[in-house]
């Protein structure tokens, strides 16, 4: 049975294996499942999202062990199982769309996927397994070059997370400032309610330790052999970009068949700085789709 839906912003809970998520809907149209980055959260892509409510219902889940889904410290983080989560989300995604009134029903999800940073990782793996994905739209991707830091190697042991997330929890609003000064490049200065919003995981230990495992199991690499092929796809990136060498984005929008968008002003957090070039970038991805 249909429910009535305006498109106005919705929280819902999906439910997969490991745990709750949460996930946002806004907006009416064509579906679009929208991949947050490594430590952030699905409100990191809401200011692209409100751009796209007049043709698109976007969907911006928190995915495991971030914002408000379920926190576990204690599951993998490695690209597969978060691919392979990604695809339950997806699914889950594909019932409540059942559910809404004016969306053509994809019993296999939607059919476009927007990533940032590790969240375009885990939208190219996931695209190159899903016959039903035919286009993605990439925002500051991490690359199969990408370098991870050793420091993270660290993180592999647990008594080494919980110590680190025990010593940031005192620290969490001068250490979330920090992750977002070098995160946003020397341009851009983020708001009050952006720093505490990147802050806050840390002020919680069962989710700063969750955190040092999503951070500890990145491995860049692992998306090597997994990038998909024939499928509509635009990059963009910001050539102030601390995190990203646009050197190495360049060479996966070649890998891709793709082109290329530089935004001369733009550090790592386009969505949230530059959100009307996203969107427009969305919009000529869903154009060149309808053309077929």
């Amino acid at each position: 049975m249909s429910r009535e839906n305006d498109g106005s912003p919705r929280d819902h809970r999906l439910r997969i294996p490991e745990g709750e998520i949460r996930a946002l809907a806004l907006g009416r149209g064509e579906p679009l499942l929208f991949l947050h980055g490594v430590s952030a959260r699905g409100e990191t892509w809401r200011p692209v999202a409100e751009r796209l409510a007049g043709r698109a219902r976007a969907w911006l889940p928190d995915l495991l062990g971030r914002g408000a889904s379920a926190s576990r410290p204690d599951v993998s983080y490695d690209l597969e199982a978060e691919v392979i989560r990604a695809g339950r989300i997806a699914d889950a995604l594909a019932r409540v769309e059942a559910e809404l009134d004016g969306v053509r029903v994809r019993p296999d999800g939607p059919r476009v996927l927007v990533g940032h940073s590790h969240g375009a990782a885990i939208a190219l793996a996931l695209a190159a397994g899903r016959p039903g994905v035919e286009g993605l739209v990439l925002s500051n991707p991490v690359s199969p070059w990408i370098r991870r830091p050793r420091i993270l190697d660290a993180l592999a042991a647990r008594p080494v997370r919980r110590a680190v997330a025990r010593a940031l929890a005192p620290l969490h609003r001068p250490f979330g400032r920090l992750v977002l000064a070098r995160a946003a490049g020397p341009l851009y200065r983020p708001t009050a309610s952006q720093i505490e919003t990147y802050a806050g995981p840390y002020a919680d230990r069962a989710r700063a330790e969750t955190l040092m495992r999503v951070l500890g199991d990145w491995r860049p690499a692992e998306l090597g052999g997994r990038l998909p092929s024939g499928l509509a796809v635009r990059v963009v990136t910001g050539a102030l970009d601390p995190r990203i060498p646009v050197a190495s984005v360049r060479r996966l929008a070649t890998a891709l068949d793709a082109p290329l968008r530089v935004i001369e002003d733009g550090g790592h957090m386009l969505p949230e700085q530059h959100p009307d070039t996203l969107a427009d970038e969305i919009g000529a991805l869903l154009d060149a789709l309808a053309r077929g």
